[in-house]
């Protein structure tokens, strides 16, 4: 087991490791590439002097406070969002000081959902633990969004090796491996999407046959929904890191295109042939409603999935949109190894894991946020 260089990994994880960080602005990390023989990892290191911005994908302490304040406004309970927003600001201090986010993890694409080598056991995670504990003996190592429907085993396999499961958010999952006679298709809200798209005006164009202005308008319309819209910390992908992800093939793009030639929408999939994810989703949020442009992404999103015959995480948020269709809740977790730190680093993860599992995970799935 050992470092690799960035170039010889292989087209998908060489182009994302040499490219990720630069061109995503709020993110701020070191990407290494891990060598285990049968298989190479991006690992992303932190030190814990982030700056307050530093995207999700690589902080706890966004993932768990800021992102975490941010949510609670947009929850719509006013009677709660004082006192859940004071808990999160309290949180986030206590973090910041606890150097959360001196952290190193393993598989991190920077992406909002990691997926996880498809018939990969999970045997060789003592051996990476071990050498990643060598190597960064005052980091918490940690492996991002896993759930038990997806990782069952593997998060079994983690909690054997003194791995803690902290929750992070609720996910929704669609299983396609029946193919035209996936469950979610059967839908009422399914089939009216399915009906919309009959109708539409647009087509699909795929991502390999966009120039740079094409890209360019894929970067802004991922910007509109997910910065402009939700929050300035979801990673702010650039054009070179879309463009690289179409170039080596670890990004399936597709957009639709208005008649007149404009580009409304896009989505773009990541994947392992078990799993599919879609970690960029954007449309012209300028344009009517009426036009139904995230149900047209939402029924390109299932219907590919249908054709893989492979199940779908779906992320979070537009809960209830996506329960209409089918989701399926669970809850994602971060598995994190701590037991080497100092007892007091070691007492705020535990803590952190204690508050989010009597308090955030009860919400979650109270509200079916």
């Amino acid at each position: 087991m050992r470092w690799a260089e960035a170039d010889p990994v292989g087209d998908g994880v060489t182009a994302y490791v040499r490219d990720a960080a630069p061109d995503i602005a709020n993110v701020h990390t070191r990407m290494r590439v891990l060598d285990t023989g049968p298989r190479r990892w991006p690992v992303s290191v932190n030190d814990g002097d982030d700056p307050p911005g530093n995207g999700y994908v690589v902080s706890p302490c966004t993932a768990y406070a800021r992102y975490a304040d941010e949510e609670i406004v947009r929850l719509g309970r006013p009677a709660l969002t004082w006192p859940l927003r004071a808990l999160a600001r309290g949180l986030g201090l206590w973090l910041d000081r606890a150097a959360l986010d001196r952290l190193v993890t393993v598989n991190n694409w920077l992406l909002s959902t990691n997926v996880y080598p498809a018939g990969w056991d999970g045997s060789d995670l003592p051996a990476i633990t071990r050498f990643l504990l060598a190597e960064y003996p005052d980091h918490a190592l940690a492996w991002r969004s896993l759930n038990r429907q997806a990782n069952g085993a593997l998060m079994e396999r983690l909690a054997s090796l003194g791995y803690l499961a902290v929750p992070s958010r609720q996910v929704y999952l669609f299983d396609g491996r029946d193919g035209q006679d996936a469950a979610f298709l059967r839908h009422h809200n399914t089939r009216l999407d399915a009906a919309l798209w009959r109708h539409t005006r647009y087509r699909v164009v795929d991502g390999r046959a966009l120039d740079a202005d094409g890209l360019l308008r894929v970067v802004d319309l991922y910007g509109r929904l997910y910065l402009d819209k939700y929050s300035r910390l979801n990673p702010q992908y650039g054009v070179r890191w879309m463009a690289s992800g179409v170039r080596d093939g670890w990004l399936d793009l597709r957009a639709l295109q208005a008649p007149e030639g404009r580009i409304d929408g896009v989505v773009g999939w990541f994947g392992n042939g078990d799993w599919l994810t879609a970690p960029v989703v954007g449309y012209d949020t300028a344009l009517p409603a009426s036009l139904g442009l995230y149900r047209l992404i939402t029924r390109l999103c299932l219907q590919e999935t249908a054709q893989r015959r492979c199940r779908l995480n779906f992320s979070s948020g537009a809960a209830h949109f996506k329960r209409l269709r089918g989701g399926v809740p669970d809850i994602e977790y971060t598995m994190v190894k701590v037991d080497h730190l100092p007892p007091a680093r070691q007492r705020v993860w535990r803590v952190l894991r204690a508050t989010l599992e009597r308090v955030a995970v009860p919400l979650m799935q109270r509200w079916k946020l």
